[in-house]
């Protein structure tokens, strides 16, 4: 039995990073509402491996418009960005372990 212990950490990493993706969207989307709060995944989590997605989410601490919403669109449009390069990279990093395994799957029995 091929067994590969990278599959499981690719599967929690691309979760984290929809999930990440999901928290900025909603950063953005509430940009002009009245004493929203921006939202992010703490890293620190991130490198523990919580699995728990809920306990992550902290509060970014930027500065506060007289409102009382507290988003920055740059920093979201950035954060949007890198965290849509990290999710393409582990795609394509996980379509590449497979099209090693079906080679390693239809080459095997040849000598």
């Amino acid at each position: 039995m091929i067994e590969d212990r990278m599959f499981p950490v690719l599967d929690r990493l691309l979760s984290q990073t929809s999930k990440r993706q999901q928290i900025l969207a909603g950063n953005v989307a509430n940009l002009d509402t009245p004493g929203y709060r921006a939202k992010d995944i703490s890293f620190a989590a991130e490198l523990d491996g919580n699995l728990d997605m809920g306990s992550r989410v902290i509060e970014v601490e930027t500065k506060e418009k007289p409102n009382g919403n507290n988003v920055d669109l740059d920093r979201e449009l950035t954060e949007i960005t890198k965290n849509g390069l990290q999710y393409v990279t582990l795609v394509q990093y996980l379509n590449q372990k497979i099209k090693t395994l079906r080679a390693a799957i239809s080459e095997g029995g040849k000598v």
